[in-house]
């Protein structure tokens, strides 16, 4: 693969290729796994991995893994990342974790009637925030946060109670950073990371599916989506399921067709609608099928060769009739 685009990727860069690519080659929970990865460090690590043979660069910019890299993956072990699901959650997931430990540490010192402790959120508008959402409760609220606390982390795996509990602060408790938890497992802080996170997406994919059992923490959640800017491509996709082509969308949002195109590709990837797959023209099909018995791996073509095929062939067109196939694949698999 080019380089370039596992950075964009891991990096969190939000284009139709980038999540093409995450698509294809079922990468999309890793999507913004690190949006703070400096280009220069990613690039020497890759240059490392090619010096000890893990590597191989096939040509410039373009890297696939060796023999001794598959073996080194088969011989160590891996994060979990069942519950990994950044796409999803990206934008606010940091965000929740870190109002409820500031949420955990009030009612904490709350429930034990000590109101002279010093705050782990020093940011005025989040105190704020957090007064305002207090205010809303009943005098039972430590309690029953508490409760929630426990219902979630009990449908948890264990090795998830200390990389998330271990980090909560309260009443005469400190929490650990992920260095210092990584540190007492004898485990790479990424490594750490990476476990946290996915086990954090499980709690909160447990939280989304049974808001009525953690209506405290489905409140805090909504709070904290409700200061993510929408996306872009939701409005476009809601005039798609309203009857619109790419030519209309355009026309009402004053956008280019690449963008609306660029919008329900995205749609697409996000919420994996099956139904949004198109109907393809005979035309269309008979012409991609005849590219696709002279190149089988059709996630590495281009749009040029494509339209050589067929060409009045539309980007739309193109990309969807590329989901088309994977889907195809998928389920025949």
């Amino acid at each position: 693969m080019r380089t370039t685009t596992l950075y964009h990727l891991l990096k969190g860069k939000r284009t139709s290729s980038i999540l093409s690519y995450s698509y294809f080659y079922e990468v999309l929970p890793f999507f913004s796994l690190f949006p703070k990865l400096n280009e220069t460090q990613y690039n020497q690590v890759i240059s490392s991995l090619i010096n000890e043979n893990y590597l191989i660069q096939t040509e410039p910019n373009y890297v696939e893994i060796s023999s001794t890299g598959i073996n080194a993956l088969e011989n160590i072990t891996l994060p979990e990342i069942a519950n990994l699901n950044q796409l999803a959650y990206y934008k606010w997931d940091m965000a929740f974790f870190e109002r409820v430990v500031f949420t955990t540490q009030v009612l904490s010192e709350k429930a034990y009637s000590n109101s002279h402790y010093l705050p782990i959120e020093t940011n005025l508008f989040r105190q704020q925030r957090l007064k305002q959402w207090l205010n809303k409760q009943s005098e039972s609220v430590a309690m029953a946060f508490y409760k929630e606390w426990d219902a979630l982390i009990n449908s948890l795996p264990q090795p998830s109670h200390e990389l998330i509990l271990g980090q909560l602060v309260g009443n005469n408790h400190r929490g650990r950073t992920l260095q210092q938890l990584a540190d007492s497992y004898e485990e790479d802080v990424i490594f750490t990371y990476v476990e946290f996170k996915n086990y954090w997406h499980a709690l909160i994919t447990l939280v989304l599916e049974a808001t009525g059992e953690f209506p405290l923490f489905n409140s805090l959640i909504n709070e904290e989506r409700l200061l993510v800017k929408e996306d872009s491509y939701k409005q476009s996709a809601d005039l798609f399921h309203q009857g619109y082509d790419v030519d209309g969308i355009s026309r009402i949002r004053q956008l280019k067709n690449s963008t609306v195109t660029d919008h329900l590709i995205e749609e697409f990837i996000v919420t994996h609608e099956l139904a949004n797959i198109p109907d393809f023209s005979e035309e269309v099909r008979n012409g991609l099928n005849q590219l696709l018995s002279q190149k089988s791996e059709y996630v590495r073509w281009s749009y040029k060769e494509a339209t050589e095929f067929v060409p009045s062939l539309s980007f739309y067109e193109f990309k969807f009739y590329q989901f088309y196939l994977v889907e195809k694949e998928r389920a025949n698999d």
